[in-house]
């Protein structure tokens, strides 16, 4: 209570900044799970392609929502404040963890358990549904969804990838990889501007990083098409205007991460490595950047999830030559072929999880805790 949990208020109000946010502007979920249930996200979308068409409305709910933005990026500054977070110095020795309390740690371990458990059920359902006929109908167990969207023909002396899910498929990995490395190399660097350098008008840079992600999916969409569809710069329906968007909208977790990594490396750090002769960069290179592996890790993994499987912006966005596979698996949705758009998407999770398997084994994790010395004397 009085050591512990102090330290950790970046990360924790970083985390719920982000899961606020998130939750304020989440597009998906409402819209098929929300019944009559209304959200501004959901609003704003209806206002914008719907019936009614009202982009005034739909602009004085877009400034609504941002107000909310707004107020929680302050009470997470105040509650924040001015006090120093810092535990790892540029001392030879950063002490030993601390372990839990029996009486704090197995209702912690109670509820990830109760969690993982619940996940791996739904994730069980998805998977075994790919395999069925028709999901409430036909159980009777088939690969034809997976032959239909993922078919391989080897004749002729080469392959052919005949299957109906392959296009969006190569084009949604392909973005995805490009635009997760660029997201977390983005999102970093402004962390590192944010946490160690005082220039002016700091704090409104700071909130405007935040505006990508509060800006909800739909409306980044159709701005992007109004912005884009003209000279001089006309990227509409090309790949390009898809990685800017998911570079954009994701960045921020990539920078709440660092900021929340940064606050906790003592400045002694870099005055260290730049009394020794070293340049700025090559002291966020040599210093700074490998502690920061965990920020790295979520701003990568993060970006990578998100940009496989964003849907509410890229709707507007993809094109017959660019095609997504959120857009893909929609498309099969409201011609009721579930079967096709289950399979698919158990494809996507197989798919993110070895992706994201590869990224902690490539990247590891910062090694700040006390050694053994092994020399023999």
């Amino acid at each position: 209570n009085t050591i512990s949990l102090p330290l950790m208020r970046p990360g924790i109000a970083n985390a719920f900044l982000l899961g606020f946010i998130e939750s304020m502007v989440d597009f998906g979920n409402p819209l098929v799970l929300g019944g009559n249930y209304d959200v501004l996200s959901t609003e704003i979308f209806f206002a914008i392609v719907g019936a009614q068409y009202d982009q005034g409305r739909a602009a004085v709910l877009a400034i609504v929502l941002l107000s909310f933005t707004l107020l929680a990026f302050y009470i997470q500054r105040f509650w924040l404040g001015k006090k120093s977070y810092t535990t790892v110095t540029g001392k030879g020795d950063s002490g030993l963890p601390m372990k839990l309390p029996k009486l704090l740690s197995l209702p912690i371990i109670a509820i990830g358990l109760s969690w993982a458990m619940f996940t791996l059920v739904i994730y069980s359902i998805i998977v075994y549904g790919s395999f069925v006929e028709m999901w409430g109908l036909n159980y009777d167990l088939t690969f034809k969804h997976y032959i239909t969207a993922f078919e391989i023909n080897l004749e002729g002396g080469g392959i052919q990838w005949t299957g109906s899910a392959w296009n969006s498929f190569w084009t949604t990995l392909t973005i995805a990889l490009i635009a997760a490395p660029l997201t977390a190399t983005l999102g970093l660097i402004i962390a590192y501007l944010l946490a160690r350098h005082n220039f002016y008008a700091k704090n409104a840079f700071e909130f405007g990083t935040m505006l990508s992600f509060a800006i909800p999916g739909t409306v980044i969409g159709v701005s992007y098409i109004l912005a884009f569809n003209v000279p001089p710069i006309e990227i509409t329906g090309t790949g390009i205007i898809l990685i800017v968007s998911f570079i954009f909208r994701n960045m921020p977790v990539g920078l709440r991460s660092g900021l929340a990594a940064m606050s906790q490396l003592d400045k002694s750090l870099d005055e260290s490595s730049l009394t020794l002769g070293a340049s700025s960069f090559q002291t966020f290179r040599a210093v700074i950047l490998p502690l920061l592996r965990p920020a790295i890790l979520a701003a990568l993994v993060f970006s990578f999830v998100r940009s496989m499987t964003a849907i509410s912006a890229v709707i507007f966005l993809v094109s017959a030559e660019y095609d997504m596979a959120t857009s893909y698996i929609i498309g099969r949705v409201e011609n009721n072929d579930y079967g096709l758009a289950i399979a698919y998407s158990t494809t996507l999770i197989i798919l993110m999880l070895t992706v994201i398997v590869l990224m902690q084994l490539a990247i590891g994790k910062a090694v700040t805790h006390r050694q053994e010395n092994t020399t023999k004397s």
